[in-house]
Order: C-alpha cells, then structure tokens, then sequence
C-alpha cells in the first residue's frame, strides 16, 4: 500500500517517508492503521497540510462539498501526513470521505491525533 521515496530504504519503515502507491486508497490505508479512529503515541496523523502532494481541504468542507452545500466548486480530498515518531517516519497521501460514516471517522481520528500532540514532551 505504501512505496519509500528512499530507494535505499525499501525493506524498512524506520526513518523513511512513504506514499500511497494507489493515490486513491486513502481512505482504506488510514482505516488499516486506525481501525477504530483512534491515534496514539506511536501513530498520529496531521490533515490539511497541502503541500505538493494535495490541499488545504479541511474535513468540514469536504462535508460540506458531501452535502452539497458547497458552492459547486469544492471537493472531497483531504491531504494527511502519518508521523511515526518512534521509527523517524513519515506516511502521506490524500483521503477521499465518500459518506458521513468517513467524515465521522476522519474527524474522531483528528480529535484522537490533537490530543497526542498536546501531550507529546509534558
């Protein structure tokens, strides 16, 4: 599901950025690292952070645009980074909510991830 950007990192996840090798398994890779939508101290995940790589699209205008309550010229992408702070890892791509269900467990794995970081060094 993942490639390594370093060719001489192939066999290993540890200090390596990884992206999706299928752009539009977003949504499946990030229900297969969080099952239940829950972050922890060895996973968390940042959404909207654009890049080269996708958007600045925030989960609630990907709602809205779900809805169809956008003004027409939104979308459903979300760019999210995976940090693996005990491997020095990075995993990256774009996840694509196609109902609430998704929306729900992209915004309970957000709230999971905020509260790791807060807490990251105290």
């Amino acid at each position: 599901m993942w490639k390594n950007l370093d060719k001489t990192r192939q066999g290993s996840a540890h200090y390596s950025v990884m992206s999706l090798v299928d752009p539009s398994s977003g949504m499946e890779a990030l229900r297969g690292m969080f099952p239940e939508g829950q972050a922890d101290d060895l996973n968390f995940v940042l959404f909207s952070t654009s890049g080269v790589h996708g958007t600045y699209n925030k989960i609630e205008e990907s709602e809205l645009h779900l809805a169809g309550k956008d003004d027409g010229e939104g979308f459903a992408g979300i760019t999210f980074v995976v940090i693996h702070p005990r491997l020095v890892a990075l995993r990256y791509g774009v996840c694509t909510p196609e109902n609430q269900g998704d929306i729900d467990f992209l915004k309970k794995l957000r709230g999971s991830s905020q509260k790791i970081i807060t807490g990251i060094g105290f």
